[in-house]
């Protein structure tokens, strides 16, 4: 069972027996689809249960906790790195040859 929010005022487009339980969990607007049979009403009202039920699991952005940022260590010791780092290779040949004259 697949539950799809649907455009306000477009009301719970679906078979019967999910019609009811939406409608009963509060739901107004909603798109449903289904795989499998749908044959028996029993296993089809406890998909639809279980869809419902996911869907009150999932954490939308707006009820995430606020936390701090943290910085990274790049740029926590980004001051350190540049005063003690020292070059190697041929930058640091004409770095010394810059400064002796």
């Amino acid at each position: 069972m697949r539950l799809i929010p649907a455009p306000r005022g477009t009301g719970i487009v679906s078979a019967p027996v999910p019609k009811k339980l939406l409608t009963m969990a509060g739901i107004e607007d909603c798109y449903t689809s289904a795989r499998g049979s749908t044959a028996t009403l029993g296993n089809f009202a406890k998909a639809t249960y279980l869809a419902i039920q996911k869907t009150y699991s999932y954490l939308t952005p707006d009820l995430w906790k606020d936390q701090a940022l943290t910085k990274s260590p790049y740029q926590e010791y980004s001051d350190y790195l540049m005063m003690n780092h020292k070059p190697i290779g041929a930058a640091s040949t004409q770095r010394q040859e810059q400064v002796a004259a």
